[in-house]
């Protein structure tokens, strides 16, 4: 394994192990704080393995960012002095043991100042997990949610002070309850503050209470609304045909035809809109990124199977994607042709000059169209739709441009040609006999 792929998953495991020590910390220390008689662990314990956890990482962070060859960290800062003037201090600060502080002391909640950089830390998590978007923000909202939420509650009976005759999970409890209604803005009034510090206290929990509510509003929306790309260009196009039909009022079977294309490209998640997402990258992350898109439906076309990455690679940058719906013409015999056609999915027909009878069906795989750019001619059959068909289509230019320089894919094309005019002229002398 390549050291920089080593030291990335040391990284990211060091990373987890982090935020998991940080939750435990945030949880039982303040907990300890206002509870300091029950202990749920040993308190001198935990404050040992939380220095040392973030003792070393604090060394790895060092590490990586001095280093001019290890850049693999998931914090942002690019070199030492970045680093320094971000988050040194609060890591640094958060390796004092809390053992040395007399018990309780606030002096414990000392290693809760690593609060700024494992909220960056998470934040890098999330924005690297593409694939799991959504997930992911649901997650560190229910984490920061689940701290935010216990540390008010300490924070509630530290101010209120301990109901006594109660156990101490009652308190909590209690606290909890009363945290829980003010952050979510119910307030339910059974338990209402009296002194005024207990008023403040209120008064600022609700604020944040507002600003909560506003994120997981938004939050929610969010995932809903983005979870499937496809999905929501589906909702915005049917949005747009509704207005197009209110205000223009196109013939039904015309606006059942569109419908019936914006259903076809988001069950096969073709709404995206892969162009526009190119066109937003430089030349070359977009040659690569598009080459990777088309490659396997280059390699699965029969006439390209075995061709050399060098040819797929040079003939995905020409390409271009077709949609057509069934029964529909793509071109008619005579026309002149200026395209190529390649079949990703879906099937034609090839028909007779009238348009009356079938010559041949061309499916998944096949290529067809290259009779008229091979011999600079016009088309001599037509080709309709039977299905919604995917397609990708390339130009007389980049033909010309690029079939000469590999001769072994010219000759297969060549073959392909010399067999389709044969078909076609079979089926002419067959008609002319009958």
């Amino acid at each position: 394994m390549e050291s920089g792929k080593l030291l990335k998953i040391i990284d990211n495991g060091i990373t987890f192990v982090v935020v998991i020590v940080f939750l435990l910390a945030s949880i039982l220390i303040p907990f300890h704080q206002i509870f300091p008689d029950t202990e749920v662990v040993s308190i001198k314990q935990l404050g040992w393995i939380i220095s040392f956890v973030f003792f070393i990482d604090l060394i790895f962070r060092i590490t990586l960012t001095t280093s001019t060859k290890l850049k693999v960290s998931l914090l942002n800062e690019n070199d030492f002095v970045t680093y320094v003037e971000s988050y040194f201090i609060f890591d640094f600060i958060a390796i004092i043991p809390i053992s040395i502080f007399h018990n309780p002391s606030l002096w414990q909640l000392l290693p809760l100042i690593k609060l700024f950089s494992v909220f960056n830390r998470i934040n890098l998590i999330r924005q690297s997990m593409i694939k799991f978007a959504s997930f992911a923000v649901v997650v560190q909202f229910l984490y920061w949610f689940t701290q935010i939420t216990h540390w008010i509650s300490c924070g509630w009976l530290k101010i209120s002070g301990i109901e006594k005759g109660k156990t101490v999970l009652s308190n909590y409890i209690s606290s909890l309850y009363w945290t829980t209604t003010t952050l979510t803005t119910v307030g339910y009034g059974d338990i209402v503050p009296t002194t005024n510090a207990e008023k403040l206290y209120a008064s600022a929990v609700m604020i944040i209470g507002v600003g909560f509510y506003g994120y997981l509003i938004g939050s929610v929306v969010s995932v809903i609304t983005k979870r499937d790309p496809a999905h929501e260009k589906f909702i915005a196009n049917l949005e747009n045909l509704s207005a197009l039909v209110k205000y223009r009022n196109p013939p039904k079977n015309l606006v059942i035809k569109i419908k019936q294309y914006f259903f076809y490209l988001w069950k096969n998640k073709l709404s995206f809109d892969e162009d526009n997402f190119l066109k937003k990258l430089p030349p070359g992350l977009r040659a690569e990124l598009d080459t990777f898109l088309k490659q396997d439906l280059i390699k699965n076309l029969d006439l390209f199977k075995g061709a050399s990455l060098e040819f797929i690679n040079e003939l995905a940058g020409y390409l271009n994607e077709i949609i057509i719906l069934p029964n529909e013409f793509l071109f008619h015999e005579g026309d002149f042709g200026q395209k190529v056609f390649f079949v990703i999915k879906g099937e034609l027909v090839v028909l007779n000059e009238h348009d009356t009878h079938e010559i041949a069906r061309i499916k998944s795989g096949d290529l067809f169209g290259e009779i008229a750019l091979f011999k600079n001619k016009t088309r001599i059959a037509s080709v309709k739709a039977i299905t919604f068909c995917h397609l990708y289509s390339l130009d007389k230019a980049s033909f010309d441009k690029l079939i000469p320089k590999y001769p072994s894919i010219a000759k297969k094309i060549e073959e392909k040609v010399l067999e389709r005019e044969s078909l076609v002229n079979d089926y002419s002398e067959n008609e002319k006999l009958v």
